[in-house]
């Protein structure tokens, strides 16, 4: 790439402030361990992630002001769609998408894998799993797992390349289908990763249903999302949170949700949560078991949130602490 080069020294000078890179003798720099990460190939890049996070995204919050005065997503007057169903027609940007997907889905894969545990199962269905990146760190951890990823054919289309190099490929289904029709059913557990909060509680909760219609006695839905903190403190982990509410306020219908509130929309669904486990990143991983037949669940609405000007007022305390 052809550059200025005061113009490229004042990027590199910018970039060395904030760690992604390092400066040497003779003006020269080179990538600090940071930087590398940006870097694809490299073990656990999140170089998609950082490209999804670019002009796409700015355009979303572009108009953050008009969605806190509306409480409505302005994706569809910046993108022309709402949510995600513009990546359809749209290779370049579902391809920056899926991968920035897959990149997070492994390093929280670690972690549910980590702290979930699967000894009595024998198959797993993760629901929304794009290229399957989530299941396959699942699976490597569980030699004895069978998986089936199941998402819309422009999420799946990679997948079966993509799993070829995990040494888990013999072991995983790929079909295609919507998570607002069917799933797969008679497995021993349901994944959901950062699928709800992406949703209004009414389509949140059209999701949950079709899980459950899925599942039989003794089968478990595992949840994993960053839980909205209901008294949010001045720490990374909550501001991080924070911040993906913002994104789902401005980018979707969607919001993140306090313990309370996934409580309720479970119950809802039929299913009554049964664990919360932390992980060592911002998410948390929630589990739940049946507790009526799929017919019985309750009809969709809103969740009621009693609590959300006390949570409104938390986060106003934390951005005036944080000025």
């Amino acid at each position: 790439m052809k550059c200025d080069g005061d113009g490229l020294e004042r990027l590199l000078r910018a970039l060395a402030s904030i760690g992604v890179c390092t400066r040497r003798a003779n003006d020269r720099y080179a990538l600090s361990p940071a930087g590398e990460l940006l870097r694809e190939g490299a073990s656990d890049t999140v170089r998609w992630w950082a490209l999804w996070c670019g002009r796409h995204s700015w355009s979303v919050w572009s108009d953050l002001a008009g969605s806190v005065r509306t409480g409505r997503s302005v994706r569809s007057r910046a993108v022309g769609q709402a949510g995600y169903s513009h990546l359809a027609g749209d290779g370049a940007q579902a391809r920056i998408f899926h991968n920035a997907m897959a990149e997070l889905s492994r390093l929280v894969g670690r972690e549910v894998a980590r702290v979930c545990d699967f000894s009595g199962a024998s198959h797993v269905v993760d629901v929304g799993g794009g290229y399957g990146e989530l299941l396959a760190e699942i699976l490597a951890a569980h030699p004895r797992l069978r998986g089936t990823v199941v998402d819309l054919p422009h999420a799946t289309r990679d997948a079966p390349s993509r799993l070829a190099g995990t040494g888990v490929a013999d072991r995983v289904e790929v079909v295609t289908g919507s998570f607002f029709e069917a799933v797969p059913a008679g497995a021993d557990a349901y994944l959901l990763k950062s699928i709800l909060h992406n949703w209004d509680d009414a389509k949140a909760l059209a999701i949950l249903a079709t899980c459950r219609r899925a599942m039989g006695p003794g089968a478990r839905l595992i949840v994993v999302e960053r839980l909205l903190p209901a008294n949010p403190v001045a720490s990374r982990r909550d501001r991080a949170i924070l911040r993906s509410d913002l994104n789902m306020l401005v980018g979707h219908a969607g919001r993140e949700r306090t313990r309370e509130e996934y409580r309720e929309l479970l119950s809802r669904a039929g299913l009554r949560l049964a664990r919360i486990r932390a992980t060592g990143l911002d998410y948390s991983v929630i589990e739940s078991v049946a507790t009526v037949s799929p017919r019985s669940a309750r009809s969709a609405g809103p969740v009621p949130r009693a609590s959300r000007a006390s949570t409104t007022a938390a986060r106003a305390r934390v951005a005036r602490r944080g000025r």
